[in-house]
């Protein structure tokens, strides 16, 4: 600014300089003039210099102009929003198609159900992550009575109840009746020894069987009439009150006629106290026995399994191999999407500008070794592809194993995992280390558009199936069912993950793309205003020139 007002000064102190001086010019050439007047004038010279003889420059702002640059303004920021929303989506098919549902199901069809890592709740349920584990409880070897019974806390226990049954002071656990000194006495494993020994979770966590049969919530004293074979016997707790309840009009009935009976036989007697001692039981009390010994016995096993080196060692390993697994599918596909992306621009170059060189050969040539240098310019986005995989593996493996402590998972329910960690830990990388020029509220909704793409992208793995039967049920595509099913699947994926990136930017929660076409308004009028001032500039250098000691317009000494 200061070398424009400088420049106006000095011609100000020209013009003021020379305005007194006489104008000495040499004779005219009249016949020069003449020329000059018999020309016509170049309307288009004139139309390219932008040049205009009316200087009646109004300066007030006209609302009808100022809405219609706006106007256009806002057009063309949404017109190159739009054209970088398609570049991208084409990037994205072949994203999608390269990655989760191309190198992605390659690596998937190593995923198990239940997951890589045996759990508790898994093995309980037949399914295992190991060979071995399977094969330690096929291994377990038949259940043995003695070995439950003869152990010396199941002992001590039956003889402190003893000692309390000779003094009357020994209530029945499942009916709160007193037992009788002479009455028949068992003391009962409520979780079944049988049931113990077979336990699967048990097995995994090796724990002995014996001594988790008789910890001391799972003994309880009761009738021999509840305890025999004809009653609880080997049934759980929940099987013997539903077959109570489920005999109890017969029970009833056959009380109400052994009690009518004058006289019983020893067999009819011991019959109607068994049937006594059944109605006698009390279903809540008995229920409430159950979960707690089962609540006992299993935060035993799992403390033993989950705290052991055998389960730490298992998890890191194969989440170690499972990072490895989602770091290479990271780098190579991001490798991939450079290669393919580089090849479609050099057939598309080809087409449209010709070969290069002499011949087919030097041009493929050519276009190979510049596809090469594109694709070995990614490395580094190939190692931050492999870092980000590696851990979003690891991590979807630990999930993925806490998940198998309370449910079996599917093989499909591991990769949903898999990808849907990955987009979140994109997301919450993007939020925690945030680039230089972004800002907070700008990373949020971009953020926002990570995790809705995860989603997609897990339904993508969920619709797949589905479109690979379909597939498969023509017998001419089943060849190419899983090639066509990725394309598929990967072209909807990438499609409706810019749909939904263009329906949170439609969206802008946090104002993101109002303040960004704002800047663009800007900094489009702070061009347009800088290029007019860059001309006015040269016009003015120009005039200086003109208007120098020496130029001709100016008066001149004599």
């Amino acid at each position: 600014m200061s070398g424009r007002i400088d420049r106006f000064k000095k011609r100000k102190e020209i013009l003021k300089k020379n305005q007194s001086l006489p104008f000495v010019r040499g004779v005219t050439d009249q016949d020069q003039v003449g020329k000059l007047l018999s020309k016509g004038v170049d309307s288009n010279r004139l139309k390219s210099l932008n040049y205009s003889t009316d200087v009646n420059v109004s300066l007030e702002a006209n609302s009808a102009e100022v809405e219609s640059l706006l106007s256009e303004l806002k057009a063309s920021f949404h017109k190159d929003r739009l054209e970088h929303l398609l570049d991208e989506t084409k990037r994205g098919v072949i994203s999608s198609i390269a990655g989760p549902f191309g190198l992605g199901k390659i690596i998937s069809a190593y995923d198990k159900t239940g997951g890589n890592v045996d759990t508790v709740h898994n093995a309980r349920e037949g399914v295992y992550a190991t060979i071995e584990e399977k094969q330690r409880y096929d291994e377990r070897g038949d259940y043995n009575s003695s070995d439950y019974h003869g152990h010396k806390d199941y002992k001590n226990k039956n003889k402190e109840d003893s000692q309390l049954q000779d003094k009357g002071a020994l209530s029945d656990s499942y009916t709160g009746n007193v037992i009788d000194e002479n009455s028949n006495r068992h003391l009962d494993h409520t979780i079944s020894a049988n049931e113990v020994h077979n336990d699967a979770g048990r097995i995994l966590a090796e724990v002995d069987g014996p001594s988790a049969a008789n910890s001391e919530s799972n003994l309880n004293s009761t009738s021999e009439h509840i305890n025999n074979k004809s009653g609880k016997g080997a049934l759980t707790s929940n099987e013997f009150l539903n077959k109570l309840e489920r005999t109890a009009p017969e029970r009833k009935a056959r009380i109400e006629e052994l009690t009518g009976k004058q006289q019983l036989t020893s067999k009819e007697s011991r019959e109607l106290e068994r049937l006594r001692e059944h109605d006698a039981v009390d279903a809540d009390r008995m229920r409430q026995i159950d979960e707690n010994a089962r609540n006992e016995y299993d935060a035993n096993i799992n403390k033993e399994y989950y705290t052991s080196k055998k389960f730490v060692k298992s998890t890191l390993s194969t989440g170690a191999n499972e990072g490895v697994k989602m770091g290479v599918q990271q780098a190579f596909g991001h490798l991939l999407v450079e290669f393919f992306s580089s090849a479609m621009f050099e057939i598309k170059d080809a087409y449209t500008n010709g070969l290069e060189g002499d011949s087919l050969y030097k041009d493929i040539k050519a276009r190979l070794i510049r596809i090469g240098r594109n694709v070995a310019d990614k490395w580094k986005g190939a190692i931050e592809g492999f870092s980000d995989g590696f851990i979003s593996g690891f991590i979807s493996n630990l999930i993925t194993t806490l998940v198998n402590m309370f449910v079996t998972t599917a093989k499909r329910f591991v990769r949903m995992i898999r990808e849907g960690v990955f987009s979140l830990l994109k997301a919450l990388k993007l939020i925690l280390f945030p680039p230089a020029n972004m800002s907070f509220v700008e990373t949020m909704h971009e953020a926002m558009k990570l995790i809705a793409a995860g989603g997609v992208v897990i339904a993508g793995v969920a619709l797949e199936e589905i479109i690979e039967k379909l597939i498969l049920g023509a017998p001419l595509l089943a060849p190419f069912a899983p090639i066509a099913t990725a394309v598929i699947i990967g072209s909807l994926t990438a499609i409706a993950m810019s749909l939904v990136a263009y329906l949170v930017d439609k969206m802008d929660i946090f104002g993101v793309i109002e303040a960004q076409e704002t800047k663009f308004i800007l900094e489009s009028l702070d061009k347009d205003i800088d290029e007019k001032l860059n001309r006015c500039e040269r016009i003015s250098e120009e005039v200086d020139e003109f208007l120098s000691e020496n130029s001709f317009l100016l008066p001149q000494s004599s």
